[in-house]
């Protein structure tokens, strides 16, 4: 066989490459030209690359273009190897973690949910294996690639520019004005193609990636700003039936959810019992996310409006004295009081109670808790309990009560989606209930007080197989399915109909002293959403609120009209400018 000269002079091959190596001959040739260092940059950068291509079956410039960013700023202070780790590291977690959010809430990760570490830290019931893979591959990484760290010279301050752009790019959409961060935006959907999709967040990240996903959710959050709306064109409904102000105790309840039809009956089912009138409202979301439920029992006003009506966004930006049932029930006389038990700063609860009307605060650090896991509901009761019968006899009492013992993950067991575990959780919460409430009545017979009591699960929990399996939602209510909760995901298009039946919570009203009165509170409020509650409570008051009157008005309507209105948003219904004037 007949010998080939290699380029270098020293090897040999076989004849039949003859037709192939002269078509490396100009990459050997560039190899003798370009900086020793240059394919050791490149080698990790098309490996980032061929990498996303092959994980994402595709090469979609967004998704690649904030992924070469990221490795950017992580190459100017890495090892270009461990800055490569990094980066697939983090991005794969934060991947698996929106995952995770998506899969117990049908809510992806956002750009604020990183800036509540403290919050996501109470929520270990949810890490898993590769939660903690990910995050020792992304840690390990950085500490290797410091320890490794190449020498500064002038060559490696040569990539700063490059290192400077995702920082500098994040600065823009936080902190720049509109004129200039709309150029910023222009440059990403003319260029890229990288269009946000606000409205659509599950589709925001299948385009951008998670990395460009997180980017545009890191966007300043526009305080409304007041201005004329016609909110109060509908006309005020007028009470006219006796009203004594009540005390009243509202109890948000965490997970609470037991279905009408039997498909799906737990044990908070036995409060029809025990007293209490059942009918069922809308929550505003599913699984998770008790802030947004809560800011909607509270305040009375859809928290879809405003992207992250939530405290986390508005806690610093809310007005002392902002308008809300809390604040109706102090003008009116009451003392208020917002009790959870759970910690302060969960949701950022002791920044926005002391503006929404409550006189006091409590939380768990005030309580005995001592045991491992969600904190009993029975501590957040002793302490109503107690704080109630310190009052002056006759004066008038609000509390605004919220649980977490029946708060999510639940453990899966034998195929059977977490229902045990959860029902078993819920039944000890009812229990304690149960204690609560007829001590809580003798307490306010003896104080010459009659007392209402309104219940209402903040969501459904996240039991997305077991409600398949119990018949609450069928497959068209997905577009993805699994053998585990965390499998499911809801379809992007849900009818008005299906919305309303994945919001359906139970309502929960007890009235000892005028029973029909809370079974009609029931019927009123039957398949409407759960902004329309504080309505009708604040109807239980002789002290007139045009707002209030006004809601109650809206809430009139057929409740699948309604449901058409939340699935086009509630934006016309009730303009950014009414929420200015009501909470900022």
């Amino acid at each position: 066989m007949r010998k080939l000269i290699h380029p270098a002079g020293d090897a040999a091959a076989p004849l039949g490459l003859v037709q192939i190596l002269p078509l490396f001959r100009p990459l050997y040739l560039l190899h003798r030209r370009w900086p020793a260092w240059l394919p050791r940059i490149v080698a990790p950068l098309l490996t980032l690359i061929v990498g996303h291509i092959a994980a994402d079956t595709g090469v979609y410039p967004p998704l690649l273009f904030f992924s070469l960013l990221l490795f950017g700023f992580f190459a100017f202070f890495l090892q270009r190897w461990a800055a490569l780790f990094a980066t697939i590291g983090l991005e794969s977690l934060l991947n698996v973690v929106t995952a995770i959010k998506e899969g117990m809430t049908d809510e992806p990760l956002v750009a604020r949910d990183l800036l509540a570490a403290g919050q996501g830290a109470a929520l270990t019931s949810y890490l898993d294996a590769e939660v903690v893979g990910w995050l020792v591959v992304t840690v390990l990484a950085i500490g290797i690639g410091l320890w490794r760290q190449p020498p500064w010279n002038r060559r490696r301050l040569g990539l700063l520019p490059f290192a400077l752009i995702l920082p500098l790019m994040l600065l823009v959409r936080v902190y720049a004005p509109h004129e200039i961060n709309r150029y910023q935006n222009a440059f990403l959907e003319d260029q890229l193609g990288a269009h946000y999709l606000s409205y659509n967040f599950h589709e925001n990240i299948r385009s951008n990636g998670i990395l460009g996903h997180v980017f545009f959710t890191a966007e300043s959050v526009e305080v409304p700003e007041r201005g004329p709306h016609d909110f109060y064109a509908v006309a005020p409904m007028q009470s006219s039936e006796p009203t004594v102000a009540p005390d009243v105790v509202m109890i948000l309840c965490e997970a609470c959810f037991t279905s009408q039809d039997g498909r799906f009956s737990t044990p908070i089912a036995q409060l029809t019992q025990r007293g209490f009138s059942l009918a069922s409202v809308v929550s505003p979301v599913f699984g998770g996310g008790t802030a947004e439920a809560e800011s909607e029992f509270l305040i009375g006003l859809p928290s879809s409006v405003l992207p992250g009506i939530d405290y986390q966004n508005f806690a610093s930006a809310y007005r002392d004295k902002a308008d809300t049932l809390a604040a109706l029930f102090k003008r009116a006389g009451y003392q208020t009081f917002g009790i959870h038990n759970f910690h302060a700063n969960f949701w950022k609860r002791e920044d926005t109670y002391p503006k929404f009307g409550f006189n006091e605060m409590h939380f768990i650090d005030e309580m005995q808790w001592e045991e491992k896991g969600w904190p009993a509901d029975r501590l957040l009761y002793d302490k109503a309990l107690s704080l109630y019968g310190k009052q002056p006899k006759r004066s008038r009492t609000f509390m605004f009560l919220v649980t977490v013992h029946t708060h999510g993950a639940y453990a899966e067991k034998e195929g059977d989606g977490g229902r045990g575990d959860y029902e078993k959780r819920l039944a000890e919460a009812v229990a304690d209930l149960n204690r609560f409430v007829p001590k809580l009545e003798a307490k306010a017979k003896a104080r010459g007080r009659k007392l209402m009591f309104m219940l209402v699960g903040d969501h459904k929990p996240s039991l997305s197989k077991a409600f398949v399996d119990a018949g609450v939602f069928d497959q068209s209510y997905f577009r993805a399915t699994g053998a585990r909760n965390g499998d499911f995901r809801f379809a992007l298009n849900l009818t008005p109909q299906q919305r309303a039946v994945r919001g359906e919570v139970p309502l929960f009203v007890r009235y000892a002293a005028e029973p029909m009165r809370a079974k009609a509170m029931g019927q009123t409020l039957a398949g409407r959403p759960m902004f329309c509650v504080p309505a009708v409570i604040a109807q239980q008051l002789p002290y007139r609120d045009r707002y209030f009157d006004t809601l109650a008005a809206r809430c009139e309507r057929d409740p699948a009209q309604l449901a058409d209105e939340a699935a086009s948003g509630w934006q016309r219904e009730f303009p950014r400018a009414l929420f200015a004037e009501r909470l900022f």
